[in-house]
């Protein structure tokens, strides 16, 4: 794999047992879904996200997954401590480069996440599904102080954590262009190979597909997940 092992994040976590679980199981990052303002169902309140990530063990990262204000976002970090911190809503420029400068002294990097309609869903006509305009937007949030971009898919019905796919030529040519990305969006044991194949991503990030319909991580699902990413670094795709 050209810029060495993909790593692999674990989202939406909600409980102790899946902490436990997924370290276990060889994840390199969990992440937590905190005072999310859209309805999403791994929302944590900010207590509850703070006693989560302290039973995350050390070299093992932890992500909170934020959306809104500058105002909301701080005062999340301020609580949760977590190592990265997402931004996966419709943050702009101002809203990334605040927050970086302001988490700088904490060593806390920054996620900007790009929301991309899913490939099921008619785009809509204030979104261009052009690479090169992604590869603009991506190149402007890097340059306002964002650490790395991810690229998730989005529907209609939700923001985030959609279980569904999008156009992985997007991730592709903006991994090319300006540096690689963090892949998310309907990934699943059946198709990771593939996607770190074509998107040769630096990072792939992974939520409902590992879980049941409680959003419980399933050891079965994570370990075929882990084994199958593990087995793509092997192979030098």
């Amino acid at each position: 794999m050209l810029g060495g092992m993909v790593r692999v994040k674990i989202c939406g976590i909600t409980n102790e047992d899946d902490i436990e679980l997924c370290v276990e199981e060889g994840a390199d990052a969990l992440g937590f879904v905190i005072e999310y303002p859209k309805e999403v169902p791994w929302n944590l309140s900010i207590e509850r996200a703070t006693e989560l990530m302290r039973c995350v063990p050390p070299f093992v990262a932890t992500v909170a997954v934020v959306g809104g204000n500058v105002k909301t976002i701080l005062k999340i970090c301020k609580e949760t401590c977590p190592d990265v911190v997402q931004l996966h809503l419709d943050e702009n420029e101002r809203t990334v480069s605040t927050v970086a400068k302001k988490l700088s002294t904490r060593g806390t990097s920054v996620i900007k996440a790009l929301r991309v309609p899913a490939s099921k869903e008619l785009f809509d006509n204030k979104v261009s599904n052009s690479s090169k305009s992604w590869e603009a937007t991506a190149k402007r949030f890097l340059d306002a102080g964002a650490n790395k971009i991810l690229i998730d898919s989005k529907t209609h019905n939700r923001p985030a954590g959609t279980g569904e796919t999008f156009d992985w030529k997007i991730a592709r040519h903006v991994s090319e262009k300006v540096g690689p990305v963090i892949l998310a969006g309907g990934l699943t044991p059946k198709n990771i190979f593939y996607a770190i194949s074509e998107v040769r991503p630096y990072a792939v990030d992974v939520i409902s597909s590992l879980e049941n319909k409680w959003h419980r991580k399933v050891r079965k699902r994570v370990r075929s997940f882990m084994s199958i990413v593990r087995s793509a670094d092997d192979s030098n795709v």
